[in-house]
């Protein structure tokens, strides 16, 4: 898997850019709208923030990751006649309309594009353990075959290679490789975040956010020291009894702010 931002400029300009669209807020000068911006991501005022689109190209994910990163809709948004074009399309220079509960995205198409001989992920427990990792690389082997010979049989009877393509990659799993784009707002790029490097989410899309991360960080530190789980954010956990320890749940965080103050204040 390889995660690369497409568009550092972006980065590397943030505060300035986000501080030309506060600063009318204030009436600040011009001059100052760097200030502006650094200010208002550190208060988390983020309105201004969303002229700009951090854009990430990720290579080599699972299918089934991909489709969850495409999912997440806080901050994500895409034209309903590019969701299947298969070209990595810059789609956010045709946005009409850019909204916090917006981001752009595309996806490699398993309708247009050839996958034989396709990659796969494997998930680290699999990978540990020899005898699954024997049965998981059998059962791909086989789909790797009976894909192959249905689409043999196909263009034999006549169909066209472009549809029986078409017809044969729907036997794909969800572990096989692809490649997607997405951009995201800053605040957008934040709550993705905040979700999606918890412990509790999936192997592969903890290692997409970590590569954002990571990304970003090359470009802009401040702003990646904004990227962090939610309970780093919220110095509490918000998954109740699902927690991983990492930070008190939100009951104990509480009890350890208002001990009983909080019975008291109830009676």
């Amino acid at each position: 898997m390889k995660v690369q931002i497409i568009n550092p400029e972006v980065l590397e300009n943030l505060y300035e850019n986000h501080g030309q669209f506060a600063r009318v807020c204030y009436d600040t000068p011009e001059d100052m709208a760097e200030k502006v911006g650094r200010a208002c991501q550190q208060s988390g005022h983020m309105s201004g923030s969303r002229c700009e689109y951090i854009k990430f190209l990720v290579t080599g994910v699972d299918r089934g990751t991909a489709e969850q990163c495409l999912r997440h809709e806080i901050g994500t948004w895409e034209p309903f006649e590019q969701i299947d074009n298969y070209a990595f399309a810059d789609i956010s220079d045709r946005m009409v309309d850019v909204n916090p509960a917006h981001i752009v995205k595309n996806m490699a198409s398993f309708r247009y594009i050839d996958k034989t001989g396709f990659d796969y992920a494997v998930p680290g427990f699999i990978c540990m353990n020899p005898r699954a990792l024997e049965a998981y690389d059998r059962l791909m082997a086989t789909i790797q075959e009976t894909r192959a010979y249905m689409e043999d049989v196909l263009i034999e009877d006549g169909v066209s290679q472009k549809y029986a393509n078409e017809a044969v990659n729907m036997v794909l799993p969800r572990a096989t490789l692809s490649d997607f784009v997405i951009g995201f707002t800053p605040e957008a790029l934040i709550h993705f975040c905040h979700k999606r490097l918890c412990a509790r989410a999936q192997e592969f899309i903890q290692q997409v956010a970590m590569g954002m991360k990571n990304e970003v960080a090359r470009h802009n530190r401040r702003f990646a020291e904004e990227l962090v789980p939610h309970c780093e954010y919220l110095l509490y956990c918000p998954e109740g009894n699902r927690c991983c320890g990492r930070a008190p749940t939100k009951e104990r965080a509480r009890e350890l702010m208002y001990g009983d103050r909080k019975g008291e204040n109830e009676r």
